[in-house]
């Protein structure tokens, strides 16, 4: 398989290519924050789109504002400046109708609730009922792989497995759109590597549209179609970088040739540095 990574100079240029086919779409976006001195801008004219059913993944430097994104796109923030559609709709519109799905690095389970009780409290604080729509509660922890732990408390579970409960909360409404801040982060490199592939499992079998953030190179490669590179605070697309790699992803798939193209692509948008 020959490499056929390609990085698109003028991330503008993407947006308008995309423009018919975009689902999650961010124009002239800006963020600006309240300091004692004045303001800081964490995000800068973003413009990001994504299609239905996609799998993007943003990366950039600490502090470019990758996670106040993620905020922006679920009504936890508003812009400064620009807009904002999920399918053409504000996020405001899908968030209040539970058509976005938020997982953090911290799967902020409670700790009292037993797995299948943590995975109903999406329904139960929306008031819909178990069977709404696609999977039921039961059904969702026999996609992340915990069967047989319906009952147990997170206490009870390992690091990997609090963070599959959290993606089937995440999931239990049927979003349409979910939004990933590192998730794995905090997990060792063995058990992180088995979640990726994991994670992209249970995407493709609910059609979700995907954003990730991520600190790895190796991870946005593995994961992404899209790569959003951003650059140093105040966050802006630097470059898009369109990872052309097969579906389904494996972890072989790792000691490729294209794997190596799409790593070091997102390593020169990073850092710089020639061909």
């Amino acid at each position: 398989m020959s490499p056929d990574t390609s990085v698109v100079d003028d991330p503008t240029e993407t947006a308008v290519e995309m423009e018919q086919d975009s689902y999650l779409r961010l124009r002239g976006v800006s963020k600006e924050f309240p300091v004692a001195a004045g303001t800081v801008t964490a995000l800068d004219g973003i413009d990001l789109s994504l299609p239905k059913g996609g799998f993007g993944a943003l990366i950039g430097p600490s502090g470019c504002g990758k996670s106040t994104m993620l905020r922006l796109l679920a009504d936890l923030l508003p812009p400064t400046s620009g807009t904002i559609e999920i399918n053409g709709r504000p996020p405001s519109e899908a968030r209040k109708e539970r058509q976005i799905g938020f997982v953090f690095q911290d799967p902020t389970l409670l700790p009292w609730r037993s797995v299948l009780d943590n995975v109903r409290l999406p329904e139960q604080v929306s008031g819909r009922t178990a069977g709404f729509s696609g999977l039921t509660p039961m059904e969702l922890i026999e996609l992340v792989g915990l069967a047989g732990f319906e009952d147990a408390r997170p206490s009870q579970l390992s690091g990997g497995m609090r963070q599959r409960v959290a993606i089937a909360r995440a999931l239990v409404l049927q979003p349409e759109v979910l939004l990933l801040d590192e998730p794995f982060g905090a997990l060792d490199e063995i058990t992180r590597q088995r979640m990726n592939i994991e994670l992209l499992s249970i995407w493709s079998q609910t059609g979700v549209t995907a954003l990730l953030v991520t600190h790895s190179i190796g991870e946005a490669a593995l994961m992404a179609d899209t790569v959003f590179v951003l650059s140093a605070r105040p966050g802006r697309i630097a470059e898009v970088v369109d990872v052309d790699l097969p579906r389904p992803r494996t972890l072989e798939m790792m000691n490729t040739e294209a794997f190596n193209a799409a790593e070091n692509a997102l390593r020169r948008a990073l850092f710089g540095g020639g061909e």
